[in-house]
């Protein structure tokens, strides 16, 4: 569990204490991969560095970066690339210079001004006094002039600030970075402006002039699919300095269920499991129909899962969570609730839930029912004088009931 390889492998590195709450909080009972075990066993005994997960959404690459942060108390920093993304924002973005606006440096007239002497209070702002100016006009052209005088200013300042990226700032620490999705960056040799970072002792120029080196305990993740619409085959260059790249494998239907159950806090292991077969089938046919406009996977699962706790309603959920986003197309979509709604059937779900429904009415009944109304009714005095007469042979004569005030 992430608990039992903290008390391994935390406290080396001493943390600053303003990144500090970069480090993650998940769950202490979560079961930690095999490939984030790897991981930190090549950190703890050789200076390897740099890793690759690869693999499908929903499969934890993420998941296993956090865990790592986690287990050895080190600051989680992110970077997630697409299709634009550039050399200069690997290093750096452009901000707004919000705080480098300059106040004007003008006097400006009150509204008492305006009122009293418009004249005089217009020439306050562009020093030209025009005498007998109405307060509307004088109001407008003050506004003008206030204006135009700002734009003028603003010319003059920076519009723009350069703002170090994530991947900047965890080079100067100890820490873990994971670089999300690079394999979507069009261009392919974009990521080599990384490798003198990637290089230990390498320096690396900053667009300020700066040069800066990797921190020798700074961890890069990257986390990619490789084969999802808009993927990029990698440089060479940069998988060669890889010191693992790990396959995650598909979560089994099992592990599926278990992770499922644990996030969602879900009890029904039965349904569960159901719908947990349905995702793996409807991931099978997506495969094998070569569908490339949708996804289905552990995440569809989670979602369907807490969509239902809210609505308690299978089929709706279904569509909401999984089916909408297992394809963009319609007629898809439509094969895909047949299939769901044969395997309902051939599991015997549909009667399973019109029972379970029935029950769940029963019991809301029940609640609302009070000694008053099943005991103080002239129904339940005829069925008890019933039994007592069939008990007796009808020789009952006298039937009495007793209100019992300690028992309600």
């Amino acid at each position: 569990t992430l608990f039992e390889l903290k008390q391994i492998y935390s406290g080396r590195w001493d943390v600053n204490e303003r990144t500090k709450e970069r480090i993650p909080s998940l769950p202490e009972d979560y079961l930690v991969s095999k490939e984030a075990e790897e991981i930190l066993q090549m950190v703890d005994k050789t200076p390897a560095r740099l890793f690759m997960l690869t693999g499908d959404a929903g499969t934890g690459k993420t998941t296993d970066a956090r865990m790592i942060a986690q287990i050895l108390g080190l600051p989680y920093y992110v970077f997630t690339c697409g299709p634009g993304t550039d050399e200069l924002e690997l290093l750096a973005t452009t901000v707004p210079n919000m705080g480098g606006i300059a106040h004007l440096e003008m006097e400006l007239p009150r509204l008492e001004d305006i009122e009293m002497d418009p004249a005089s209070a217009l020439a306050t702002v562009n020093g030209i006094y025009e005498e007998g100016i109405s307060r509307e006009k004088a109001f407008r052209e003050i506004l003008k002039a206030v204006y135009e005088k700002g734009y003028e200013k603003s010319k003059n300042e920076k519009d723009f600030l350069l703002k170090e990226s994530e991947i900047v700032k965890a080079c100067r620490e100890p820490s873990v970075i994971e670089i999300q999705e690079p394999a979507m960056i069009e261009k392919p040799g974009t990521l080599t402006r990384l490798n003198s970072l990637f290089d230990d002792g390498a320096v690396t120029d900053l667009v300020n002039g700066e040069q800066i080196r990797r921190n020798p305990d700074t961890i890069v993740i990257m986390t990619t699919n490789l084969d999802y619409v808009g993927c990029q085959n990698f440089n060479q260059s940069v998988l060669s300095r890889m010191n693992l790249i790990q396959p995650k494998e598909a979560l089994t239907e099992e592990e599926m269920a278990k992770r499922a159950m644990k996030r969602t806090g879900f009890k029904n292991k039965e349904l569960l499991s159901f719908m947990t077969a349905t995702v793996c089938k409807i991931h099978e046919y997506l495969i094998e129909q070569d569908i490339t406009d949708g996804v289905c996977g552990y995440r569809e699962l989670e979602n369907w899962v807490l969509s239902y706790m809210v609505s308690n309603d299978l089929r709706r959920s279904a569509w909401t969570a999984l089916l909408s986003k297992a394809s963009m197309d319609r007629e898809e979509q439509g094969t895909m609730e047949r299939f769901l709604i044969v395997m309902w059937i051939k599991n015997g779900w549909r009667k399973r839930m019109k029972k379970a429904l029935y029950r769940k009415r029963i019991c809301a009944e029940k609640e609302k029912l009070t000694p008053e109304k099943v005991f103080h009714t002239p129904q339940y005095r005829d069925l008890l004088t019933s039994i007592g007469h069939e008990i007796t042979g009808g020789k009952l004569t006298t039937l009495r009931l007793y209100d019992d005030k300690n028992s309600g």
